[in-house]
């Protein structure tokens, strides 16, 4: 994939907020922390140092509730695009059709997901369920893979997983 981060910031609101990694507490005082993961939300209609819009922030909130269900990798970069105009500005600059029925994609080189917001908040079919974007996207980085086949397989297991724990 080209360098759809750099490709995608130009233009676009950022805002850079801090996100732990799962199953990690604290690190003792004396050790620091080496986590430098960071969430990044953009959006076509505001201009930078505008405040984040309102469907951004909730999207945001559905992002961080579903992502912290799973272990995540150290030193990634979320971008949760906020709107479908942006989301479509991405699927052009990666060379994608813009109808592509795609709500995630991750560079696994550039350690970077890309998050297709709107589908967070408002999914109008299955296979945009919140939990089974992230968790397809984690599974590719887990695997370090771009086959869409074994991280469908992965997710899938850590759903049913998650489903038994809550019987």
């Amino acid at each position: 994939m080209k360098s759809a981060r750099s490709l995608l910031e130009v233009g676009f609101l950022g805002l850079a907020c801090a996100i732990g990694a799962a199953g990690q507490g604290s690190p003792p005082p004396t050790e620091p922390r080496t986590d430098a993961s960071d969430v990044r939300f953009v959006s076509s209609f505001v201009a930078a140092g505008e405040p984040v819009p309102g469907d951004c922030r909730e999207e945001a909130h559905t992002f961080a509730l579903t992502l912290v269900r799973y272990a995540r990798p150290q030193s990634w970069h979320w971008v949760l695009v906020c709107d479908e105009a942006g989301w479509r500005r991405f699927l052009r600059l990666t060379g994608r059709e813009e109808g592509a029925a795609i709500y995630a994609s991750t560079d696994l080189a550039g350690r970077t997901t890309y998050i297709r917001g709107a589908k967070l908040l408002n999914p109008y079919d299955l296979a945009a369920d919140p939990d089974a974007i992230l968790a397809h996207e984690l599974a590719h980085i887990r695997l370090h893979t771009e086959s869409e086949a074994r991280a469908a397989e992965l997710a899938r297991l850590w759903q049913e997983r998650a489903k038994e724990g809550m019987r």
